[in-house]
């Protein structure tokens, strides 16, 4: 009993570490690339340091599909729409229709309707379109700082093996795992 509150407390405080390094390299980096919102690569970075390894790759991509979308379909309506409660609605369910036909996972929508609000909100829309490409490098920049150090971890398997496993995992593991997702 006592190994494994042990052994959860190594890996609670070597979890915090990791999150925290992910989070300072990569608001060290988009400060350094004076990124007008610095603080979105940092919150990319924290998203996908929850991982373990092999979901982190799969939510980094899901982030990065919807908010590859998410921007991209927020500087064509400030571009060529006018703004309106109707439209955001419209862009959102748009957004929502193309990730369906693309059958992308529900989170690439949670992310690209979360960077769409960001991008068509901004106050000035005559630079929509840098806003876009910012928060696009912000938040790929966030998700490579995190992968790395995922990676690049000291005693990264034992980290992956406590964040994958459950205690109904090792009774039944006949069972198909179902997608998970934290955000």
């Amino acid at each position: 009993m006592l190994k494994g509150v042990d052994q959860l407390m190594r890996a609670s405080i070597s979890s915090a570490l990791q999150i925290a390094l992910a989070a300072v390299l990569s608001l060290a980096l988009a400060q350094a690339l004076q990124l007008p919102d610095a603080y979105w690569a940092p919150i990319s970075a924290i998203v996908c340091s929850l991982e373990a390894l092999d979901r982190a790759f799969e939510t980094a991509r899901r982030r990065l599909i919807g908010t590859l979308l998410g921007v991209v379909l927020a500087a064509l309506q400030g571009s060529f729409v006018p703004q309106s409660l109707l439209s955001y609605g419209i862009f959102i369910g748009l957004l929502g229709w193309l990730c369906c036909k693309a059958r992308l996972h529900p989170s690439s929508l949670r992310f690209g309707a979360i960077a769409f609000t960001v991008v068509v909100t901004e106050a000035d829309q005559a630079t929509i379109w840098l806003t876009a490409a910012t928060r696009f490098i912000d938040v790929a920049l966030g998700i490579v700082v995190a992968l790395l150090v995922i990676q690049c971890w000291p005693g990264r398997s034992g980290l992956t093996a406590h964040r994958t496993s459950s205690p109904s995992s090792s009774k039944d593991s006949t069972k198909p795992k179902q997608p998970q997702d934290q955000a």
